[in-house]
């Protein structure tokens, strides 16, 4: 069976798969087409649906097919073949990616991204910035006689560049390409790109206007486009060409600009809170944790902070540490069964390959059965039939690092010398990125270790551990010490009639003396 895999920059790649075999060996064909060695575990797939344009509809949430279940899942008609779409799945920092196949197709759907709106600058300035880079990535080299005063000339509505309509900044279509240059030969402008004849005086077309690059103000007021902003996109590139960057560290150098951005590598789910029908919430699943948006509210939440999520049919519940190290919910409707499944998938798959060291086998062994399945399971439980996994995960994005290092050194292939020209190594990166994992980590155990510490302290004395137990209410809240002083119960005022020797679990007492006795040098660490 063939399958039709649409690419990031528009173009299209056949091959042959088995519709019996698991949907990883298209991936692997198609990135062994494109001379991807290795680093495969960065993408993904996207089924085309029946009646969607080969231009996939590039929506922040995705519907990631699974590789580990077989290809025929996706089949509609065996007459026909597979449509999907080759996309990046995991986005990393451009100092960790080894092969310059890789980093093209990672370029080429940032650009997309950036043009399409779908990724934002942070500002205007930035926006330039983005611009040039984009323009120096193409290969277009810098040329002063290719740049306007103004955005666009002013039309007969007085049409200013900070009211300019955002589908005037795309690029023509190919059909309109056609119908376009008969009317800039009458307007006086060149033909496109590589006209031979300079001699002639003619207007040159300004290939800045198809690079404009749009900035997001969530927080602040918008700002109106600047009216030099060719001018800043063309001082910008001149600097570029002033310090001679290549295309291929054009391309890096912008990898590394957007994975600061707002948005980078961040998948969006919007439905409504199940209690509030008429309140919309979005959760948005990103590399460095969610982002949960209610009405006009935002919280940050680190993938250490999350405690559970579930989702059943349409509904999705999340369980999270708030910022008051409180037990927050969120419960969102979607709009269909599978978006909540898909969500529920992102924030797993998500916070394994960006944050743990290791793909743990609770991850790998989930799987669901149909209903043919799940009947001959009742017989058969070791059976295959009608399985489908869950996950498809298989490493870290430490392990896809070090894994493919191994590859390329095996084989002998050098790793590209964008990243010597660096500031930083991209082992000294790894190394901070895992560091400031561990340290989030850390601040997190700290946290329960105290919590742990407050649960077992006598709330009378705040000094010593609970070892009593009050009867007949069954209360443990107080030491030795001040049990005997009570007459009654701190919590429920009842009467003490006995008082008992409790005994915790040891692990709530080792935890308490270890955290005991790091608060106490703390405290005399301060003080001397």
């Amino acid at each position: 069976m063939w399958c039709l895999i649409n690419l990031p920059n528009g173009t299209t790649s056949a091959v042959q798969c088995d519709p019996k075999k698991n949907s990883q060996e298209c991936l692997e064909k198609v990135c062994s087409d494109l001379g991807i060695i290795c680093e495969t575990d960065y993408f993904g797939l996207i089924p085309v649906r029946d009646g969607e344009s080969a231009e996939v509809d590039e929506c922040s949430a995705k519907q990631w097919i699974n590789l580990r279940n077989p290809l025929s899942l996706h089949a509609n008609d065996r007459n026909h073949p597979i449509l999907l779409s080759l996309r990046v799945k995991f986005w990393v920092p451009a100092h960790l990616i080894l092969q310059d196949s890789v980093r093209r197709l990672f370029y080429m759907q940032a650009r997309q991204e950036l043009l399409d709106g779908h990724l934002s600058a942070s500002g205007w300035a930035n926006a330039a910035h983005l611009a040039a880079l984009l323009l120096q990535a193409d290969g277009y080299n810098y040329d002063p006689s290719k740049v306007l005063a103004n955005l666009v000339e002013p039309t007969e509505g007085n049409q200013t560049a900070a009211t300019l309509d955002r589908r005037q900044l795309r690029r023509p279509s190919k059909r309109k390409c056609s119908e376009s240059e008969g009317k800039r030969e009458r307007d006086g402008m060149a033909s496109p790109a590589n006209s031979d004849d300079e001699s002639t005086d003619i207007k040159p077309k300004n290939i800045y206007q198809s690079y404009i690059v749009k900035p997001r103000f969530d927080e602040t007021e918008p700002e109106a486009m600047p009216e030099n902003l060719i001018q800043m996109i063309a001082n910008e590139h001149e600097m570029l060409a002033r310090i001679k960057m290549t295309p291929t560290s054009a391309q890096y150098w912008l990898l590394e600009e957007i994975s600061s951005l707002n948005g980078y590598g961040e998948e969006v789910f919007e439905g409504v809170t199940i209690n509030e029908p008429s309140v919309r919430c979005k959760i948005g699943v990103s590399p460095h944790g969610l982002m949960i948006t209610k009405e006009e509210q935002k919280f940050n939440v680190p993938f250490t902070a999350v405690k559970a999520a579930k989702s059943i049919k349409r509904s999705f519940r999340l369980t999270y540490m708030n910022e008051e190290h409180g037990e927050a919910n969120a419960e969102l409707k979607l709009p269909s069964h599978r978006t909540a499944a898909c969500l529920y998938r992102a924030i797993t798959e998500k916070h394994v390959f960006y944050s743990c060291e290791t793909v743990r086998p609770i991850v790998t062994t989930q799987f669901i059965r149909d209903l043919k399945g799940t009947i001959v399971s009742m017989f058969n439980e070791d059976t295959e039939l009608g399985k489908r996994y869950v996950f498809d995960i298989q490493r870290t994005c430490r392990e896809v690092y070090d894994n493919s290092r191994r590859i390329l050194h095996a084989r002998g292939i050098e790793i590209s010398k964008v990243q010597q020209e660096c500031p930083q190594t991209q082992l000294g990166n790894l190394d901070q990125h895992l560091a400031e994992n561990a340290e989030e980590a850390n601040k997190l155990e700290r946290l329960v270790e105290e919590r742990i510490v407050e649960a077992v302290t006598c709330i009378i004395c705040a000094d010593n551990m609970m070892d009593t137990m009050f009867l007949p209410c069954g209360h443990i809240a107080a030491c030795r010490k001040c049990a005997d002083q009570c007459d009654r119960c701190p919590l429920c005022r009842a009467n003490i009639e006995c008082v008992n020797k409790a005994f915790l679990p040891p692990v709530l007492r080792t935890r308490s003396r270890t955290a005991s006795a790091v608060a106490t040098a703390s405290t005399s660490a301060i003080s001397a």
